[in-house]
């Protein structure tokens, strides 16, 4: 919703574990997620990688960050990237859950707002679901880049986005990836909370094409 209304197409990374790569097993770690991406990537027509634009949310931000710089190492860059409500690499996250137990795992997500009525009043999908929770939790709390002063930085424009009332990650924490980058950066505010993008579609849209024509287009006629 929302970017296929402006005339972009919408494709989304599936991980696996999910949908139709359900038979593979969870990744626990970023980076392998980002290898996987990065080479799925590296298989488009060179014209379709040039206008990507690879965008994360939460954990979503991680990994297409790590796939950036494995893009740019390649001298494939996409032509911009979004990272929104994840505090950058260097920082820890606020909350811990992946080494709860399952009861207390699940009121974690409850309070954050990660898990939809439906899922909770069924049971059996819940225990179908729990090992992909866990194992996007293991990978994001596991994820972490010491803030060196020889560390690569990317030159790809990046937007950075976080909800008003995020309890996960503020706008400080949000702020910081941009000493991850060297190229054009700007930050923008949401209202909302952590889960602001599936709350505002529409917003989130009308942001990442301001960014398109403020800090790409320019530079890709």
């Amino acid at each position: 919703r929302g970017l296929d209304e402006q005339g972009l197409d919408l494709t989304l990374a599936i991980y696996p574990g999910r949908d139709q790569r359900m038979h593979e097993p969870c990744l626990r770690q970023v980076q392998p997620l980002a290898e996987s991406l990065a080479a799925e990537i590296q298989t488009m027509p060179a014209k379709q990688r040039r206008t990507l634009i690879l965008a994360g949310h939460s954990m979503g931000a991680q990994v297409a960050f790590e796939t950036c710089l494995l893009l740019e190492q390649a001298g494939t860059s996409p032509a911009g990237l979004v990272l929104s409500a994840c505090h950058a690499p260097h920082l820890s996250g606020r909350r811990l859950l992946s080494h709860l137990d399952d009861r207390r795992f699940i009121e974690q997500l409850v309070a954050i707002g990660g898990v939809s009525e439906a899922l909770l009043a069924n049971p059996d999908l819940l225990a179908v679901f729990m090992p992909l929770l866990r194992a996007d939790f293991q990978a994001t709390e596991s994820y972490h880049r010491p803030l060196h002063a020889d560390r690569r930085r990317l030159q790809t424009p990046t937007l950075l986005l976080h909800g008003s009332h995020d309890p996960e990650a503020d706008q400080e924490e949000v702020g910081a990836w941009r000493q991850w980058l060297c190229g054009e950066s700007r930050q923008q505010v949401m209202a909302g909370d952590h889960f602001y993008l599936t709350q505002r579609p529409r917003a989130f849209a009308t942001q990442v094409l301001t960014f398109i024509e403020q800090s790409i287009s320019p530079f890709h006629p």
